[in-house]
């Protein structure tokens, strides 16, 4: 779900001055472009269709971020018509307003509860898109908890338009011509920097390609899901691993993803990935804007962050 930016303190009333802009997730674009043809990335983060329990498709976390994704249009829409209002100098009506306000706290709401399970989870998943979400919008010079407290700003504004009172003020530090230019360049959906996996489910193969009448292709892919689903499912644990366990987990994970790699180059010159998996990769980092490179630039720094947290907890513990 976007995060729409609506600022109504001026000297002369309510000004409806844009939205943050969106990434995929998220808020805030990621500092690399998507090109005009969308990269296929290998069956990794977010790509990945081996879900661990926390992060089961259809599961607790995987319909809550499905069900924030969905109300990305109906706020969208709801802004435009007050932007389209407010050019034709028309204010808002003010218990609409409201009524948006309060169904924007629900998600607000909603959205700082998810992120607070998937930090603090043992899942390895579901810290991995909680870091996601950290990396992309640190690239842009920002945090989650400043956006929060752009979304709350935004709600209690709309809530003080509705009752007819004073705004409140902005947090210390908003720069409105910068979330302009941003907003003005687009982005993907999601709210406030979430990293959603929901539009993943697919095998990167079917196993019925031509490659695959070769026995010893067949064997490498079945050994590539069967690593790859048992990490998945080792991750689970990852929250109580000690710190080297931890740095020892994310080597293991991104050898599968190299050994991924070159399995990857002997299909992808020959066409034979899965169209479903191609149509979803294709369309989830459009959703981002981002193209196949600057995802997998994105997954290596929010493992980095990841290694960074387990360094530190080392020291603490050898200090």
């Amino acid at each position: 779900m976007l995060v729409l930016l609506l600022t109504w303190a001026s000297a002369s009333g309510y000004h409806l001055v844009g939205s943050l802009p969106r990434v995929g997730g998220a808020v805030a674009r990621c500092t690399c472009r998507a090109p005009h043809a969308v990269a296929i990335v290998t069956p990794i983060g977010p790509f990945c269709p081996f879900r661990s329990s926390t992060c089961a498709l259809d599961g607790a976390v995987d319909r809550s971020m499905g069900d924030l994704s969905a109300k990305a249009p109906q706020f969208a829409a709801e802004m435009a018509r007050m932007q389209l209002d407010l050019q034709t100098g028309k204010l808002p009506e003010p218990s609409r307003v409201g009524s948006i306000a309060a169904d924007m706290e629900g998600a607000f709401e909603q959205w700082r509860s998810l992120l607070t399970r998937l930090q603090i989870a043992d899942d390895f998943q579901s810290r991995e898109f909680f870091k996601m979400t950290q990396a992309h919008l640190e690239a842009q010079g920002q945090s989650i908890d400043q956006i929060g407290a752009l979304m709350k700003w935004q709600i209690d504004s709309m809530r003080a338009f509705g009752a007819g009172t004073m705004p409140p003020m902005p947090p210390a530090g908003v720069d409105f011509a910068e979330l302009e230019r941003q907003a003005q360049q687009g982005g993907g959906g999601g709210l406030g920097g979430m990293v959603s996996p929901t539009t993943m489910s697919a095998p990167p193969f079917t196993g019925t390609e031509p490659a695959f009448e070769s026995r010893i292709v067949q064997e490498e892919y079945a050994a590539l899901v069967r690593d790859h689903e048992k990490i998945i499912q080792m991750g689970e644990r990852y929250g109580t691993f000690d710190p080297l366990g931890k740095l020892a987990f994310l080597d293991a994970l991104e050898a599968i993803e190299e050994r991924w790699d070159v399995f990857f180059s002997r299909f992808s010159l020959m066409g034979d990935l899965s169209p479903e998996f191609k149509q979803q990769s294709e369309a989830f980092l459009r959703q981002m804007g981002l193209s196949g490179s600057g995802f997998r630039e994105l997954l290596r720094a929010a493992h980095t962050l990841m290694r960074a947290d387990a360094e530190r907890e080392r020291a603490s513990a050898t200090g």
